[in-house]
């Protein structure tokens, strides 16, 4: 677990703790019982009351923590965070070192800190792995690790809740959401659909999402189905063009509609960053199609500049509808995100996303109004392709 611990906060802080690994076997019988709440209180009395300098005042550990606690409930993320840091620093009794580092991971949570966030808790799970509050710390490890896209971590830390005997059904459906979208990021879709689906048949045998919005370990697993679902349609490669090309278009737009379908399963969920995730891959499958389409080259089909002109006339305007498509699923994302406040790196995503299609849709329309053919007649065109398609199936 330590390898995931990231800048000086993971050296420094490791190290100090290892430091007072001797002393931890001795006290163990000590920490079942001051770590259980979510936010721990302090102990009603310590051996030693360490004394500790600070820029204003000396004062002790036991004085300190209680601030640093109180700071924290009250809302005062920045005042907690130098508090539990310099307690961390101080070198804590082992009585507390558990709540400290579950405070300052809350901490950093708080304050969009996440990679301090993730260190502070997986070195929680690993060095106190029989506390409940190391439980909830890798539960929150596995949101922390999704949003940044570190799948392989993702995976470990699924299968450290996996390894432990105490989760409860979201616990567990979380674990299998985690390691199923890990292994489906990472191209291994045989095993990620089948913790994907344990997890989904877990989530219905409990009735979880049927009259209400998802809670994220049921998001979770919606969005692993459908980048599971999106990995495998897109190893169905268009290039090069040959007399399967309308099947194979015809399995990627199957597979885009069945991926699109838990995308939109995630998305009706009461957490924000599964939404904004799930808004965001989708449109970036239909663009991807369609980039993939337009990189076609015309060289099989056209023999001339204006036959030339006429296959890029056809393909944009057939398959323009991607990028509609995917603008409106992102707009109405993204007019989610405004209304809960949400500033998370995916929101920005999403508008860097929405102005890249919006600008390849204005381009394609400046090229097509340099032809000598208009829009419209490209569609009347198509249209008759269709229905000579139609009816040579019929015979």
């Amino acid at each position: 677990m330590e390898r995931h611990l990231h800048g000086n906060f993971g050296r420094g802080w490791a190290t100090l703790i290892e430091m007072r690994a001797s002393v931890w076997g001795a006290l163990a019988w000590v920490l079942v019982g001051c770590a259980s709440p979510p936010v721990a209180v302090a102990p009603a009395h310590l051996a030693v009351a360490t004394q500790i300098v600070t820029a204003g005042q000396d004062t002790t550990e036991p004085e300190l923590f209680k601030r640093a606690q109180r700071e924290l409930l009250d809302g005062d993320y920045l005042a907690a965070k130098r508090d539990f840091e310099l307690l961390l620093k101080s070198d804590p009794h082992v009585e507390i070192l558990p709540a400290v580092l579950f405070d300052l991971g809350t901490v950093y949570e708080a304050l969009g800190e996440r990679e301090s966030a993730q260190g502070a808790y997986h070195v929680l799970a690993t060095k106190f792995p029989a506390l409940p509050t190391s439980r909830t710390a890798l539960v929150r490890c596995v949101w922390i690790h999704a949003a940044l896209e570190e799948w392989k971590p993702l995976g470990e830390t699924g299968d450290a809740l996996l390894a432990r005997t105490d989760l409860d059904p979201l616990d567990r459906m979380t674990a299998l959401g985690a390691r199923g979208l890990s292994r489906a990021e990472n191209g291994d879709t045989d095993l990620a659909m089948r913790d994907v689906q344990n997890g989904i048949d877990m989530m219905e045998d409990l009735h979880i999402g049927r009259t209400s919005k998802l809670p994220p370990a049921g998001a979770q697993l919606k969005f692993a189905l459908a980048e599971t679902r999106r990995v495998t349609t897109e190893r169905i490669a268009l290039q090069p063009v040959g007399e399967d090309f309308v099947t194979k278009v015809s399995m990627r737009c199957q597979g885009l509609l069945d991926a699109q379908a838990a995308y939109a399963d995630a998305m009706r969920t009461t957490d924000p960053q599964w939404a904004m995730m799930a808004g965001y891959r989708l449109g970036a499958m239909y663009q991807k199609l369609h980039r993939e389409l337009m990189s076609i080259p015309p060289d099989g089909f056209a023999k001339n500049e204006h036959q030339r002109q006429i296959f890029y006339g056809i393909m944009h305007v057939r398959y323009r509808a991607l990028l509609d498509k995917a603008l409106i699923m992102l707009n109405t994302t993204l007019e989610v995100a405004d209304k809960v406040g949400d500033k998370s790196s995916w929101v920005d995503r999403g508008r860097e996303q929405k102005a890249q299609m919006e600008s390849t849709l204005t381009e394609e329309k400046a090229t097509i109004a340099k032809f000598p053919f208009t829009e419209e007649e490209i569609e009347k065109a198509i249209q008759i392709m269709r229905e000579k398609a139609a009816k040579d199936a019929h015979h």
